[in-house]
């Protein structure tokens, strides 16, 4: 229903017009005949153009009601009588939907063009000489202005005339205003709306990354290791038949690894979507150990005192090293090794994964899988979530790959304050098989 009003709103202006016209007609049937010339349904005509383009051209309207007065200043026939006056508040009618509904220049030249008919209506309806034949007071009906002189009268018109066209257009404006200050305050409410729902659309679309990159995280790691077993099984199935079953087993502790943390992911989820089970830098010995059985010579070193690092920060040094060794395993070529170095004698955790292995027998294979993955970006990602950087790229050397990152401490404190770290306090090599 509201949306089919505000199909039909423009033609409210032109109905009012014929009413107004119409109304005016009827009630001076019979009251021209005889005059010289039909001044009046002319005039009235005009006013009552004025009320119906006063939204759709308030140019045109506001400047019409002068043609008329201006006419019946010029042509005593033309002017209005002692029924006939309150046609001028067609006048006003006009000057209102102009004041309330145009462009703010139109509205502000309004002002005097209004004070302008004001003076010309006193003129017209409060001078005698310029009244209609009956006489200057009979326009009113009031003895007791019939009974003031001239001037006095004149100017009660006038006050009254001014005041009626300075309150027309304060109340236009104040009622424009307040049209702007409601669609405001709805714009600004739509825009909250929006602006909420976008925030909602933004925390959907973080957690599915998230769990993109724990599902990705977890999934690439276990696949890599499990072909890696598998395709070492198949060729060396026929020389070592005995290496079968080794192979096989670490293909199910990868494979249930794997699947038990899926499960932890998918339960907290449901239980707990803002944080999770997740492994910590304890668990990195036992990663290592699994690659080193997918066959990644990869050794881990340590130096200096660890620091505290939240369960968020721990997870994301967890994942950057699982995906750099995945990767090392995937690229490094034939032979691969990988190197983790853990430096804590710094505000925090520097962590590099360094990689190297011969060069691919094809190297078109090593170029249909290229290192700027997803997991390059989640890696990046993980360490800027946990307020620190990464960086990866090929070493000064040949063949090595180098991850860099720095995981900022949540202590200020220094375990070694007061010793000077010449070498490694602590060195934990897990040798490559």
């Amino acid at each position: 229903m509201l949306i089919t009003l505000r199909k039909y709103r423009w033609l409210l202006e032109p109905t009012i017009a014929v009413v107004f016209y119409v109304l005016w007609i009827l009630a001076e049937t019979g009251r021209t005949i005889g005059a010289p010339w039909p001044a009046y349904p002319f005039t009235l005509a005009i006013i009552a153009a004025a009320i119906g383009l006063a939204r759709a051209f308030p140019h045109v309207a506001i400047l019409l009601p002068g043609a008329v007065l201006l006419f019946q200043l010029a042509f005593s026939p033309a002017r209005y009588g002692e029924t006939t006056w309150p046609v001028y508040f067609g006048i006003v009618i006009a000057c209102f939907i102009v004041s309330s509904s145009a462009h703010k220049r139109i509205r502000l030249v309004a002002l005097p063009i209004m004070l302008s008919y004001a003076v010309m209506c006193a003129l017209l309806t409060g001078v005698p000489l310029l009244s209609d034949g009956a006489g200057w007071p009979a326009w009113v009906g009031s003895r007791f202005l019939g009974s003031l002189p001239v001037h006095q009268t004149f100017f009660l018109v006038l006050a009254a005339s001014l005041a009626c066209a300075i309150g027309t257009w304060a109340v236009a404006s104040g009622l424009r205003s307040s049209r702007q200050l409601h669609e405001t305050d709805a714009k600004f409410g739509a825009t909250v709306e929006e602006l909420h729902s976008a925030e909602i659309d933004l925390i959907v679309s973080r957690e599915r990354d998230r769990i993109a990159q724990d599902v990705h995280d977890i999934m690439a790691h276990s696949l890599a290791v499990i072909i890696a077993q598998a395709d070492g099984a198949r060729f060396i199935g026929p020389q070592r038949p005995d290496a079968i079953g080794e192979s096989l087993e670490r293909i199910a502790g990868s494979a249930r690894s794997s699947l038990s943390e899926v499960r932890i992911l998918i339960e907290s989820l449901v239980s707990e979507p803002e944080g999770h089970s997740n492994p910590t830098i304890e668990n990195l010995d036992e990663l290592v150990e699994r690659m080193r059985g997918a066959g990644l010579a990869a050794t881990i070193e340590s130096f200096g005192y660890p620091r505290p690092l939240t369960p968020g920060q721990q997870l994301a040094v967890y994942r950057i090293v699982q995906e750099a060794l995945t990767n090392a395993l995937k690229h490094a070529g034939r032979e691969p090794s990988a190197r983790i170095t853990l430096d804590w004698r710094g505000p925090g955790l520097a962590l590099s994964v360094s990689s190297t292995g011969a060069p691919a027998v094809d190297d078109s294979v090593a170029e249909a899988a290229p290192r700027t993955t997803r997991g390059l970006y989640g890696m990046r990602e993980r360490a800027r979530l946990a307020g620190g950087w990464l960086t990866t790229g090929a070493a000064d050397e040949r063949d090595v790959y180098l991850v860099t990152a720095f995981i900022p401490s949540t202590s200020e404190e220094n375990p070694g304050d007061g010793e000077r770290y010449e070498k490694p306090l602590v060195a934990d090599e897990v040798a490559a098989r």
